[in-house]
């Protein structure tokens, strides 16, 4: 099936494709894998140059105004890279959940981010509490906060985070900088760095509080499903490029003499991992488009029944990649096995599949 973007769209995706071909290279990747701070300033400039940083954002809070599916375009791509450069942790995911709580302070942080000034996080997953962002085991109290955010991807170096609580059983939105936090940071599956933060009744000021309520319980809810579609685009630029270097490999790898593409088990993996993209590559358009409409219901089966799809079968493509290559699939010297943990990463981060399907079947109820 032939997806047509509009030109805009498709000239936003040849620019990334470009940019990280000339300054992205796996032998990058492999670097940055061992580095705690995953900002590398000259790209994060280059990054800023070229408007990424206000691509994501209305015009009227100072960014281009492009949809989700302009944006999914670069992170499509940067899957594609294995690219680790935190855009999506440090610019994305802390501007649309502030440009959705849409009230002053917000967008006066939003303003720094596009600016390139302020590198924030997002912490709304908790200790031992699952995908439940709507209903955090963090606690304020009175001015205190109490409790633990989990898995707070960061690149290794933001330097304010935003925190979801609850207030009695109210919902509250803050944002702190990191320095009152104990903070204790990490790298994960797919080689990214994030962070632990322990709030041991740390005091808290009124400007600090954001937003609270139904105000709260909207920008998150908007926010989950835009990250979950996000997901989905990494996965699938990841899905492809591993597609993609696997024919090769069954091209030119040879056993008995032959390239090992002419074995006929061979041949049915390879076909099965074409259909399974060409499949994908529908569901990515679809929640790019409907993951970012107001109507709750309509938005989260849509993204809902996406993630729990590329869980399965993007996950899927990159083990039959590895099983293609054997066992020098599994090796760090090849990038098999890291488009392997990329996807798997994303599989899991922001809701797996099992919570989608519940997600799915809970909205149809």
């Amino acid at each position: 099936m032939d997806f047509k973007f509009s030109e805009k769209t498709t000239l936003i995706a040849d620019t990334a494709r470009r940019y990280l071909k000339e300054n992205y290279s796996f032998d990058t990747h492999r670097a940055q894998l061992q580095e705690n701070n995953h900002v590398d300033a000259s790209r994060w400039q280059t990054m800023n140059d070229l408007g990424w940083f206000g691509l994501p954002f209305a015009e009227s809070n100072g960014g281009y105004g492009c949809s989700l599916v302009d944006v999914a375009a670069i992170v499509r791509e940067m899957g594609a890279a294995l690219c680790l450069d935190p855009f999506v942790d440090l610019v994305v995911s802390p501007g649309k959940l502030l440009e959705y709580i849409n009230n002053p302070s917000a967008l006066a942080l939003l303003e720094g981010i596009i600016a390139g000034k302020a590198k924030v996080a997002t912490a709304l997953y908790d200790k031992d509490a699952g995908y439940q962002v709507m209903t955090p085991s963090l606690r304020l109290s009175g001015n205190c906060l109490s409790g633990q955010k989990h898995i707070v991807s960061d690149g290794g170096c933001a330097d304010t985070v935003l925190v979801s609580a609850m207030a009695g059983d109210e919902l509250v939105i803050l944002s702190l900088p990191l320095s009152r936090i104990e903070v204790e940071r990490y790298r994960l599956l797919d080689g990214s760095r994030a962070a632990s933060l322990t709030f041991d009744d740390v005091e808290i000021d009124d400007e600090m509080i954001l937003c609270r309520g139904q105000s709260a319980t909207q920008a998150i809810s908007r926010w989950f499903d835009y990250m979950c579609a996000l997901d989905c685009a990494r996965m699938y630029g990841a899905a492809h490029q591993a597609y993609q270097h696997t024919l090769e490999y069954a091209r030119t790898r040879k056993q008995f003499g032959v390239a090992i593409g002419s074995f006929q088990v061979i041949q049915h993996y390879l076909v099965d991992m074409f259909i399974d993209l060409q499949q994908l590559e529908s569901m990515l358009m679809m929640v790019s488009i409907k993951a970012e409409q107001e109507a709750v219901g309509e938005r989260a089966n849509a993204t809902s029944a996406a993630k729990a799809y590329f869980s399965k079968q993007a996950v899927q493509i990159s083990q039959q990649g590895i099983q293609i290559h054997g066992g020098v699939g599994v090796t760090e010297e090849l990038n098999i096995g890291h488009y392997f943990r990329l996807i798997t990463h994303c599989s899991l981060s922001n809701g797996d599949r099992e919570h989608h399907v519940r997600r799915f079947i809970d909205a149809g109820e």
